[in-house]
């Protein structure tokens, strides 16, 4: 448990990381006011709560894509791959996030704030967590797995 801590606070006073998280946090807010906008705009349209979310998640996902390649992490190369394992988080990320909100409405007593929060909460951990180490890797990172024979993720 020690060693836990210790590593968290070595990343702590790593600048990068402290940088890359305020970027995402500004992308993810950015992606927050696009989701939320899309989802209570179509359920004020009359549309179920859970293809609006899934939709305002979709739009907000997007947002965030562009900001966080270019700005948060920096990644100067774009390639099929990176889309594609871009997607494969976010979708997973909307799933989770739209099942938690749905699932939140049900049973907290004030639904959509509660919910909305909660999972957009989950997904956003979730989301830093995948661009940082699986989409946006460092190019060092990228340039060590094509070295390895068999293995081609960049």
């Amino acid at each position: 448990m020690s060693l836990f801590f210790s590593r968290l606070l070595h990343l702590m006073h790593d600048k990068t990381l402290r940088h890359q998280i305020a970027r995402f946090v500004v992308a993810g807010f950015t992606g927050l006011f696009t989701d939320l906008s899309v989802y209570r705009g179509l359920v004020a349209l009359g549309a179920h709560v859970t293809p609006a979310k899934a939709l305002g998640c979709v739009a907000g996902t997007i947002v965030v894509f562009f900001i966080n390649r270019s700005w948060t992490f920096s990644s100067q190369r774009a390639s099929l791959s990176q889309f594609v394992r871009f997607s494969m988080l976010y979708g997973a990320s909307i799933t989770v996030n739209t099942t938690l909100n749905t699932l939140g409405l049900h049973l907290l007593p004030e639904p959509w704030q509660v919910s909305f929060v909660f999972a957009t909460g989950v997904s956003t951990v979730m989301n830093f967590l995948g661009s940082k180490f699986l989409v946006f890797k460092p190019a060092a990172a990228v340039a060590e797995q094509h070295e390895q024979p068999g293995v081609d993720l960049a």
